[in-house]
Parts: C-alpha cells; structure tokens; sequence
C-alpha cells in the first residue's frame, strides 16, 4: 500500500480507547495513495515504513471506525449524491435527445411554409431544453451543497476520534 504520513498524534476509536499496533505504540493516520481507496484514511503502526518485522502491520481503516448517527449521516449523504449523480445523467441524456428532436425540427421546419409555424415548433422545443437544463443546474447545485455536508460530517468525525470523544 502506498501512503503519505498523517498526524502524529494518536487517534482513539469512538469508545474513547487508543488504537494500538501489536508493537505497543499508538496507531497513526495514513492516507491511502491507491487508486482503489484514493486518500481514504486508515490507522497503521508508527512503524509501518521501517518495516521489517510482522507485527507491525496494523491496518484499520478509519471510516469504519465511525459508529451512530455520523456514520448514519455520511451513508444518507452519499446515497442522496448517488441519486442527484444519476438524475443528472438521465437529464443530460434527456437533453441531447431534445437537441437533436431540435434539429429534426429544424430541418422539417425549412420545408414549412408559414413562419408562424416554424417559430411555434422552434418555441416549444427550446422550451423544453431550457426546462430540462434548468432541472440539471438545480440538481447540480443540491449535490455541491450535499458534497459540502459530507465534507462537515468528515470533518465532525474525524474531530471526535481526534478528540478521543
């Protein structure tokens, strides 16, 4: 595993009690270089670098170390990004379906022979482009907003461990 030192002060689990490796010395933080848990935090022995010896392997990831209502809060904020994330892939497709219905309208519109009909067709098919775009700009600003919560629920938790609470 790949990693980039954290604090080095001791962080203790939700019950108050110090994280310690095998070797006796209290649990440091790590961050996680890896492409499968890009800076994902984890405990690890102090000692972890000067390698060497077994028992200085002590591996936890810090996340799961969460219990109670912040854990509860992290998964629901994550679940709410999720959805907002695929209902603004659904509008995008949405909206490139309407831009193209767009320019077979406007094709078809070139072989009317009213302009008041061309404008009615162009009028009504921006609409529901301007519409769509609209939804995809509110869902975006609710995931920024959420993304900002998860970012304070993080914050809030690691405090706790930090401050042994």
């Amino acid at each position: 595993i790949e990693v980039s030192s954290g604090s080095t002060s001791s962080f203790g689990s939700n019950s108050g009690v110090r994280k310690l490796c095998e070797c006796g010395l209290p649990a440091k933080v790590f961050k996680s270089k890896t492409d499968k848990n890009p800076n994902r935090r984890f405990f690890g022995c102090q000692l972890y670098k000067e390698g060497g010896n077994a028992h200085y392997k002590f591996f936890r990831w810090l996340d799961e170390e969460v219990i109670g209502w912040p854990k509860r809060a992290l998964a629901e904020a994550q679940s709410v990004i999720k959805e907002k994330t695929e209902k603004i892939e659904e509008l995008n497709a949405t909206i490139l379906e309407l831009r193209g219905d767009l320019e077979r309208q406007n094709l078809e519109i070139s072989s009317i022979n009213t302009e008041d009909e061309k404008i009615s067709i162009e009028l009504g098919l921006q609409k529901r482009i301007d519409e769509m775009e609209t939804i995809v700009y509110r869902q975006r600003i609710v995931i920024r907003g959420l993304t900002g919560l998860l970012v304070c629920v993080v914050s809030a938790i690691v405090f706790c461990i930090v401050s042994d609470v």
